[in-house]
């Protein structure tokens, strides 16, 4: 049997990781939740993750280094924001945006796109 791919929430918002988790885990994923960089980095650091979905705007290290980071490690990334100014992050990085508020099957789909893309969560395909 094979394993369920393990998605890295990341939000520094308590709330919407719980939601994003009990979304993503009811599709079939295992989840492992982040407040923030730090966190983010020492669990990829650890290995084992599939993709990351990332709040686009969140205090302390810019989200767009992480998604980045994420990136390099060849992890599809998803950002997740309500903002203009995530937008203009997701554009200059060629970084997959999901705008809030979504539908959980929005989210589902873009993780979906993200694996298919063969580009790692980049834009475009």
């Amino acid at each position: 049997m094979n394993q369920p791919l393990h998605i890295l929430v990341v939000d520094d918002d308590g709330d919407v990781r719980d939601v994003l988790a009990a979304i993503l885990e009811i599709r079939g994923y295992r989840v492992t939740a982040a407040s923030g960089g730090a966190s983010m980095r020492s669990i990829l650091d650890a290995g084992g993750i599939d993709a990351v979905v990332l709040d686009a705007l969140m205090p302390g290290e810019p989200s767009a280094s992480l998604a980045l980071r994420a990136k390099q490690l060849r992890l599809p990334v998803v950002m997740i924001s309500g903002s203009d100014q995530a937008l203009e992050i997701a554009q200059s990085h060629d970084l997959q945006l999901l705008e809030k508020p979504f539908r959980p099957a929005e989210l589902a789909e873009a993780l979906h796109r993200a694996f298919a893309s063969g580009e790692f969560g980049q834009r475009g395909t």
